[in-house]
C-alpha cells in the first residue's frame, strides 16, 4: 500500500478517513493510486484494519467528498464505522449526494457535520436493468425495499419518522432535490453547519477537535516571509533558502531583507536608453494556403510571429555584445 491519508495520532488518538470519488469504484481507477483515498468497503475495511493494528483510536473522523455510487458499499462502510466503537464524526464537503449521504449517518449523536459551502441530495434508488416482467419486477421490489432502508437509516440517525424521508426522496419524480446546509439542519440530515476550510494544519485541528489549549500563533514576521515564499512558488522563483527576515523596519515592524542579487541589482547604474530593448507590435498577414505538394510550413502569421522572435533576439545580442 502506498502512503496513506488516513491520520492516525496515537498520542491524541484520533484517526482520519478521507472517502472520494465514485462509491463501489476501485481508487485505482479513478485516481491513477490508492493514494489514501477511499471509495471502497475493501479499502475502507483496509484503513480500519491499520487502525486497530495502531492500537486503536478513540475518535474517528470521516471526510465525506462524494456523489455517491454502489448503495452496497455505502451500508457496509456504514455498518463498519458504527461498529469499530469509537465516536465517529462524519464531515460533509463539496457535493455529497445519494449513497455518500448513507455513509454521513454513521456519525455518533449530535456529530452529523457539513461544510457551509456544501450541497446534500438524497433520492430514490436507481439501477439499470434489462430482462423480462419477471426480472424488472424482481428489480422494482428491490429498489423499493432499499428506499425503505435508506428511509429508515435516516430517521434513526435523526430521532425522526421514515415518511418524512421518504417524502423528501420522492421529490421530483424519486430524483429528490439538491438542499443546502440550513436545509439539511432543518430536515435533520445534519447536526451542525461548519465554516469551510482546507484542511491544512491538522496539529492545529485535532487540538481544538480535544479543547486543549491552543498553539501560540506564528510571529508576523516569518508569516510574511512564507507567504512571500508561497508566491515566489507560485511564479517558478522559489528559492532553496528562506528569505532572511530582520527583526524591525525602519518604522518599526517586520521587514524582509534584500537578497543578494536585489542588492546588486539596486547597487548598479540604470542601463542607457539605447541598451533598452522593445519590440514592436507584430504585423500579421494573410493565412497562406499548405505548399501544393504537402510539405508543410509555416502560415503567413506564424512566420510573422517568429521573424519578430528572432528580430528580438538579436537586438538583445547586440545590446549585450556593445
Amino acid at each position: 500500500m502506498e502512503e496513506s491519508n488516513n491520520k492516525i495520532a496515537t498520542s491524541l488518538r484520533v484517526a482520519t478517513i478521507d472517502i472520494d470519488g465514485i462509491l463501489g469504484t476501485p481508487e485505482v481507477e479513478q485516481f491513477g493510486t490508492e493514494d489514501g483515498r477511499v471509495a471502497t468497503y475493501e479499502r475502507f475495511e483496509s484503513a480500519l484494519e491499520e487502525i486497530r493494528q495502531s492500537g486503536g483510536v478513540d475518535r474517528l473522523v470521516l471526510n465525506i467528498r462524494s456523489t455517491g455510487g454502489c448503495l452496497a458499499d455505502a451500508l457496509l462502510i456504514y455498518d463498519a464505522a458504527r461498529e469499530l466503537g469509537v465516536e465517529v464524526i462524519t464531515r460533509c464537503y463539496g457535493y455529497v449526494a445519494s449513497a455518500a449521504t448513507i455513509i454521513a449517518q454513521a456519525a455518533s449523536k449530535g456529530c452529523r457535520e457539513i461544510s457551509a459551502n456544501a450541497l446534500y441530495l438524497i433520492h430514490c434508488c436507481e439501477s439499470a436493468v434489462e430482462g423480462n416482467s419477471h426480472s424488472l419486477a424482481a428489480t422494482k421490489e428491490l429498489l423499493d425495499k432499499s428506499d425503505e432502508r435508506l428511509a429508515e437509516i435516516y430517521a434513526l440517525a435523526a430521532g425522526r419518522t421514515p415518511e418524512e424521508y421518504r417524502q423528501l426522496m420522492n421529490r421530483n419524480g424519486g430524483k429528490g432535490v439538491w438542499l443546502s446546509p440550513e436545509e439539511c439542519l432543518e430536515a435533520g440530515l445534519v447536526d451542525s453547519i461548519i465554516a469551510s476550510s482546507p484542511i491544512t494544519d491538522d496539529a492545529r485541528g485535532q487540538i481544538a477537535l480535544l479543547g486543549l489549549t491552543p498553539l501560540p500563533p506564528k510571529p508576523l514576521a516569518e508569516r510574511l516571509s512564507e507567504a512571500w515564499g508561497r508566491v515566489l512558488k507560485r511564479v517558478g522563483l522559489a528559492k532553496n533558502n528562506p528569505l532572511p527576515v530582520n527583526a524591525t523596519s525602519a518604522n518599526g515592524g517586520p521587514s524582509v531583507a534584500p537578497s543578494q542579487a536585489e542588492k546588486s541589482e539596486q547597487q548598479s547604474p540604470p542601463m542607457p536608453p539605447s541598451r533598452l530593448h522593445t519590440a514592436e507590435p507584430t504585423r500579421v498577414k494573410e493565412c497562406d494556403d499548405p505548399a501544393p505538394n504537402g510539405v508543410p510550413k509555416l502560415s503567413g502569421n506564424s512566420g510573422a510571429y517568429a521573424a519578430d522572435m528572432e528580430s528580438l533576439r538579436e537586438a538583445i545580442r547586440r545590446g549585450v555584445e556593445g
